[in-house]
């Protein structure tokens, strides 16, 4: 099986590969299926990319689906299509204007997903804006940077507080200190949240932290409230 190797600038067409490897600027028309792909600089495809491992160091504008076993993001990725992988690495900012579902999806940086997100684990460190339903069995969302805006969350485990490790400290002027999380509904087993405003929270054994604003909370076991925290009404179900 053939590699596609592009040094400098190209256009080219898509295909079956062996390895894909991309160090500078090219243009790819037509899907793309191979077991590894790199890319070092900018890479533009017109097509669907179907990989094994997909390692982006640098800028990708993909105008179709994506289905890989591992993602890992070094830089700026924009899927126009849906996104399917197994672990997602984050070092960067990913957007995408379908669905992703994936194993694991982890890292800092920040998220746009234009429609739902599914995982076994979602954590990450920074912006994430999900317009309709992020569902993962455990969530741990440490805010950072802006306000992150997500539809509905629903999950097992449930963790949304601030970040107090400065990933983007070498901005000048970023800071953590007034940024939050901006939900309709919270569903979860174990909840924990911080600097939150949220319409409905619904769980199991629920930990309300500082700086939360929340409209109606929905309990079974318990539930511990921050004094610096604003809950409008209680239910114990």
């Amino acid at each position: 099986m053939r590699n596609l190797t592009v040094n400098g600038s190209a256009l080219t067409s898509g295909g079956t590969f062996r390895n894909v490897t991309i160090r500078g600027d090219a243009t790819i028309s037509g899907d793309v299926q191979c077991t590894k792909w790199k890319v070092f600089g900018n890479a533009d495809v017109s097509g669907n990319i179907t990989a094994e491992v997909l390692d982006i160091f640098g800028q990708v504008n993909i105008r179709g689906n994506v289905s890989v076993k591992t993602i890992k993001l070094f830089g700026q990725t924009d899927i126009r299509g849906n996104a399917n992988a197994h672990d997602v690495h984050l070092r960067g900012a990913a957007h995408i204007d379908g669905n992703i579902a994936g194993g694991t999806i982890h890292g800092y940086g920040e998220m746009n997903v234009s429609g739902d997100c599914e995982a076994e684990s979602f954590s990450v460190k920074g912006v994430v804006q999900i317009a309709n339903t992020l569902n993962a069995e455990r969530v741990d969302l440490s805010l950072y940077f802006a306000d992150s805006r997500i539809s509905e969350i629903g999950g097992k485990t449930i963790r949304v507080k601030r970040s107090k490790w400065n990933v983007m400290s070498f901005f000048k002027g970023l800071s953590s200190a007034s940024t939050r999380l901006i939900t309709e509904t919270v569903e979860g087993d174990e909840i924990y949240l911080e600097h939150t405003s949220a319409k409905i929270v619904r769980g199991d054994r629920i930990v309300i932290g500082p700086g939360c604003d929340i409209e109606l909370i929905e309990y079974k076991t318990s539930l511990q409230q921050s004094e610096k925290a604003v809950v409008k009404e209680k239910r114990n179900i």
